[in-house]
């Protein structure tokens, strides 16, 4: 996790793969919550794929839209 409280957090971090989900226009910070609409095909796989394994997503802002 990137954002970790090592207080509250005592999870390893593990070589597992991680769905992207890169984002438009949008920078997210902790602990915020922000809608996030989906379009992309790509993009849809990445968020059902972490639902189904509960596992976290990883969100990144595109340099270029």
């Amino acid at each position: 996790m990137l954002f970790r409280n090592d207080k509250k957090d005592h999870r390893e971090i593990s070589d597992e793969t991680v769905p992207l989900l890169p984002l438009r226009e949008l920078i997210v910070f902790p602990h915020e919550i922000y809608p996030i609409f989906v379009g992309r095909q790509k993009s849809i796989r990445a968020l059902e794929a972490a639902e189904a394994a509960k596992k976290p997503i990883l969100l990144a802002a595109q340099k270029d839209a």
